[in-house]
């Protein structure tokens, strides 16, 4: 079962329904699940009984897994309560669902404040809808890590005005830059993603070069077991299947950027013309820069 969550208003309906032509499977909304058992409506996105809720949802999708049917669940990880508190859903719920893939999806604020007051009539400030995304972010994070579950972070990207306004500097070998910028490679692997969502990654080839030599739109970030991580990306990783092996050979999960456009700089720039005094060895955060 492939698990999309993400806060109310962030597109999941959109997403699950291409999801679901692209790859074949049924999508099932996880609230629509709850009330074929309860009376809860979600007036104002409110859940009176969060707890009892779950309980149902985990029979209706025991109930289709006993079929035999691979699916997609349209649900979130964290919900507000009837105070309109952020709660997040018991991970043994989590657990009990038996998720093979969790695609969190994500957008800025701005955009979700909107579609929530157009859509539902419902007027959250830009600072309750970052810190309700943010929960549900980490917490999909953690779940990923503690229940050892596949997932991928994608910022919904069908509005042209989708940014964060945020980046970061990456070092990368040149040979990997030019690769990147050139398309060959598709996916930059590391150990760690950054925490906050970016908008691009700004490729800082590394000695001889020392520049910023060009820049790359960020569309999902991955972390995943490292077997499946390689199995997905390898077509386009722009490394060999021995390079990937050695570089995680002490790591159970692999992280991974998947790029998309690249532009590479006429003029590759120094790091300091970008606010950055130093040179990152993983990655440093700095501001979009509109082209």
């Amino acid at each position: 079962m492939i698990f999309v969550c993400g806060i109310h208003g962030v597109g999941k309906t959109k997403y699950c329904t291409s999801l679901s032509i692209e790859t074949g499977k049924k999508c099932f909304s996880a609230s629509k699940l709850i009330l074929k058992r309860g009376k809860d409506n979600f007036y104002h996105k409110k859940v009176e009984n969060i707890k009892l809720n779950q309980s149902f949802l985990i029979d209706e999708v025991e109930k289709i897994k006993s079929t035999g049917m691979d699916f997609i669940l349209d649900g979130h990880l964290c919900l507000l309560n009837q105070k309109g508190k952020i709660e997040l859903i018991d991970r043994e719920v989590i657990r009990a669902l038996k998720i093979d893939f969790l695609i969190v999806l994500v957008d800025k604020p701005h955009v979700i404040q909107e579609r929530m007051r157009q859509r539902d009539g419902i007027l959250w400030d830009n600072q309750f809808v970052n810190l309700f995304q943010e929960k549900e972010i980490e917490y999909a994070k953690k779940l990923g890590m503690d229940l050892n579950i596949d997932y991928k972070i994608i910022s919904n990207r069908n509005n042209n005005d989708t940014n964060f306004g945020k980046s970061i500097i990456l070092p990368v070998k040149p040979i990997y830059a030019e690769k990147i910028i050139s398309g060959e490679k598709r996916y930059e692997f590391r150990k760690k993603l950054c925490r906050e969502n970016i908008d691009k990654v700004y490729l800082y080839a590394v000695s001889p070069v020392k520049k910023v030599v060009g820049e790359v739109e960020v569309l999902e970030k991955y972390s995943m077991k490292k077997e499946h991580l390689w199995e997905i990306t390898h077509e386009e990783s722009g490394i060999s299947e021995e390079f990937f092996k050695e570089y995680f050979k002490n790591q159970k999960r692999a992280c991974a950027y998947r790029l998309g456009k690249a532009i590479q700089y006429n003029a590759p720039i120094e790091l300091q013309r970008m606010g950055i005094n130093y040179v990152p060895q993983s990655y440093a955060y700095t501001k979009t820069r509109e082209m």
